[in-house]
């Protein structure tokens, strides 16, 4: 899936600025779907001077990290991953919707995996959850996809998380079925450009509920 058009509107967008009509100038050296929503971002977020994304393994950052740089006439961002430049975007946004003044920068992440636990259950509960049901409406996937899960994904790449695991650790077997992995592929698709993984926790016994096998030896299939 290859986002071409960010849509959140103001629900949900938490500190991050409205897609206003601006057409923010920006440059990039490489493509994919990751660098197109960084590139969106600016064009429809950015107010400032243009904006030259360089994306390479010599820029002497670790994996997943920026440099900011204000330069004279525009703004540099350097990265060594497209989601360092995204994380580079989201962060000269963020000196944007404060003091508006922009500093120089180079953020590198303390751990490889920035990963969500969520305890959602497929019918909606979250086990030990104390602020309402579930984000995932598992019982309109595929075909309905809520707007929120682009949001999601948003609010998350701009603060570094690259993982999410979607489901209960006390696991339904279901969740490895081909009807829910059609459901949790739509959310992948969502969550990809955005520089998030999708994990699922596993029911150890679903090869006897899936396949009615007589142990419970597991073979995992990858998203």
């Amino acid at each position: 899936m290859f986002v071409t058009e960010v849509s959140v509107g103001k629900v949900s967008r938490l500190w991050l600025p409205v897609f206003n009509g601006n057409k923010g100038e920006v440059a990039c050296n490489v493509k994919s779907p990751v660098i197109s929503v960084a590139m969106q971002e600016i064009n429809g977020c950015w107010n400032g001077k243009p904006v030259k994304i360089d994306v390479s393994k010599k820029n002497g950052l670790e994996k997943d990290g920026f440099k900011i740089a204000d330069k004279r006439g525009f703004v540099q961002i350097l990265a060594t991953t497209d989601a360092g430049a995204l994380y580079g975007v989201y962060e000269l946004l963020r000196m944007q919707q404060s003091d508006g003044i922009i500093k120089d920068k180079v953020s590198n992440p303390s751990y490889q995996f920035r990963i969500l636990n969520h305890w959602d259950n497929l019918n909606g509960t979250i086990e030990r959850g104390y602020a309402g049901k579930s984000l995932w409406k598992w019982e309109e996937l595929p075909d309905k996809v809520s707007d929120r899960y682009q949001a999601y994904a948003r609010a998350n790449a701009s603060i570094g998380i690259n993982g999410t695991v979607i489901n209960n650790v006390n696991a339904s077997h279901l969740i490895l079925s081909d009807e829910y992995l059609n459901k949790v592929k739509v959310l992948a698709d969502i969550f990809r450009p955005y520089g998030i993984k999708v994990y699922l926790s596993i029911n150890f016994a679903s090869p006897m509920q899936l396949a009615g096998l007589k142990t419970a030896t597991l073979l995992i299939r990858m998203l």
